[in-house]
């Protein structure tokens, strides 16, 4: 019997940091965040709760990812709503491989809606690195009609945690 509690004691800690994604559900919920960012987020947001890093009106959302951690939508002083989704990794290596296997399953759903996988640099990332999910045109006033993901690895953060942003549309 000790040795269970003890087995129990000392696996606890890694079963809290081992944060599993299903597949299948996490694919569905990137595309009800995407018809939910599409609406300006009003399905899926909650009460207020308090103020974002950033400094906004922080909001509880209805709708939590597969494997997150930590969820939240973040309104700024001109109305625009953002999603965060929040997961955490045992390390670096962990934490970039992890996120590539979420960039390219989200990639899968929104492409049919003409999102295409792109590169760009963010200073709050690891490496200065992150990876965008974006309507593809170089017309700004058509690519500002659709929402947009965006995934990196936040730069100093322990543990180590991958972020998830979903912006609605500039063009509401």
């Amino acid at each position: 019997m000790r040795l269970f509690i003890l087995s129990i004691v000392l696996l606890f800690p890694v079963l809290l940091s081992a944060q599993t994604i299903n597949p299948d559900i996490y694919k569905k919920n990137i595309e009800i965040l995407y018809d939910a960012a599409a609406k300006g987020f009003n399905e899926i947001k909650l009460e207020a709760s308090g103020e974002s890093p950033d400094g906004n009106k922080k909001f509880h959302a209805a709708r939590k990812v597969s494997g997150a951690s930590d969820v939240y939508i973040d309104v700024d002083s001109e109305d625009s709503h953002t999603y965060y989704a929040q997961f955490e990794a045992e390390d670096l290596e962990s934490a970039q491989a992890k996120m590539e296997e979420m960039v390219t399953m989200a990639a899968e759903v929104v492409a049919e809606k003409g999102l295409v996988r792109k590169k760009g640099t963010d200073m709050n990332y690891e490496g200065y690195r992150k990876h965008t999910l974006e309507y593809d045109s170089d017309n700004i006033d058509l690519m500002g009609k659709y929402p947009s993901f965006e995934f990196g690895i936040l730069k100093g953060s322990e543990p180590v945690t991958i972020e998830l942003v979903v912006n609605e549309p500039l063009w509401k």
